[in-house]
């Protein structure tokens, strides 16, 4: 047995997964994220300060000491694909590489889309499931019959052009429902009643199950995570009217505090744009796919070793 780990620069946060290899089969071990204290600003096509830099060193290096302390043996680094539209960040990575001695590869939309695939390849069981990427700044979608489109909406964006404070007013979150809809209507999507599943990956889609399961007092210690499509239009209201939706995000996602109540809003859109009713949440996402393509030899990636 072995220890593997794998750290994604993405536009909201670094993020760490360790996991333990026995041959082929590899099981996941630690999930640490932490955001970027710049993540609602990077968009606003300014080059990061010196500070914002030296932020996400310091975030890249206690990972790198993390593994260490785990035994993992080998380190991997990725960069997704959203980052490619950010001033100087190809620089910027380029700058923690050299200081750290990561290779950090940069993804494209069709390799984070393989990657993806890859980590949620049991739900290909499922007839007719389209695979939802909540991205900051892009909605990403993908199936198992090689069907790829990309929205250029996020709960990160849309929480920074439409929300003044930190949660929606009505108002506001009535705004948001319309620029959904105009965005969904204006892209190249199938038809309602095309899709019959659909799985929501990503950190966001993992905050909205958060809330989703508080907010119906449901357990969840084993199996899959399930979303009903009644109960969430049901949760969105709440978040959109309620005097105690404060408390609710504050316990479950405190650091997504901003852009949860726009994820909902936007899940609940999207799952009525298909007529999708059979919803499942997954914790399986980019890093995974590409860690256990790497483990399986499908994918060759340059590690730093962390032994000795």
């Amino acid at each position: 047995m072995r220890k593997v780990a794998i750290i994604d620069f993405s536009s909201s946060s670094v993020s760490l997964l360790i996991a333990k290899v026995e041959g082929a089969v590899m099981e996941s071990l630690t999930h640490t994220r932490t955001p970027l204290s710049f993540a609602s600003t990077i968009y606003q096509d300014r080059e990061l300060t010196e500070i914002e830099v030296l932020e996400t060193e310091d975030i890249t290096e206690s990972f790198i000491e993390l593994s260490r302390k785990e035994g993992v043996s080998s380190l991997y680094a990725i960069a997704s694909a959203n980052l490619s539209g950010i001033k100087g960040m190809d620089a910027i990575l380029d700058r923690i590489a050299d200081k750290t001695g990561l290779t950090i590869y940069r993804l494209d939309i069709a390799a984070e889309a393989e990657a993806r695939l890859i980590a949620n390849e049991r739900y290909n069981i499922l007839p007719r499931t389209v695979l939802v990427d909540f991205g900051s700044a892009t909605l990403k979608l993908y199936s198992f019959s090689n069907y790829l489109s990309q929205v250029p909406l996020g709960p990160l964006t849309i929480a920074q052009d439409y929300v003044s404070e930190v949660i929606p007013s009505p108002a506001e979150a009535k705004n948001i429902k319309q620029k959904i809809r105009e965005t969904l209507e204006e892209a190249d999507l199938p038809e309602s009643g095309f899709f019959e599943n659909a799985v929501l990956a990503g950190v966001y889609a993992w905050a909205i199950y958060q809330l989703y399961a508080e907010y119906f007092e449901l357990e969840h210690n084993h199996g899959e995570m399930i979303i009903q499509y009644k109960k969430l239009r049901k949760l969105c209201k709440y978040l959109i009217k309620s005097e105690g939706r404060s408390m609710l995000i504050l316990k479950n996602a405190p650091e997504l505090m901003k852009q949860v109540v726009p994820a909902t809003i936007l899940a609940k859109e999207l799952l009525k744009r298909f007529g999708v009713t059979n919803i499942v949440i997954s914790d399986l996402g980019v890093k995974e796919g590409i860690l256990k393509s790497i483990v399986q030899g499908k994918r060759e990636q340059k590690g730093l070793s962390l032994e000795g």
